[in-house]
């Protein structure tokens, strides 16, 4: 809690505040304490926000799935399609 000191000419005059148990030099400023507490109350926001991104982006990560290249698939696959058309030839020249 924040308390601020109040100057001497600022003292009340009124019986019920002299004889009080907080001294009437001193105020304490609510308003500070809970914009104090509200920075503190929106930085762990953020930092729960924050940790819950690099938490999505690391299930994310794992969840990749590595795709193989679509062009090394289709040379691959002319090549498979040559090889067969060659047996083919091969078998037909010989038959």
């Amino acid at each position: 809690m924040i308390i601020t000191e109040q100057p001497e000419s600022a003292e009340t005059t009124r019986n019920g505040t002299a004889n009080s148990d907080l001294p009437s030099e001193k105020i304490i400023d609510f308003f500070t304490a809970r914009r104090a507490l509200l920075e503190e109350a929106e930085a762990e926001d953020r930092l729960f926000g924050l940790e819950e991104s690099v938490r999505l982006a690391a299930e994310q990560r794992r969840r990749y799935i590595r795709l193989p290249d679509p062009m090394a698939d289709t040379v691959l696959l002319l090549i498979l399609v040559a090889a067969v058309l060659l047996a083919l030839v091969i078998i037909a020249g010989f038959g």
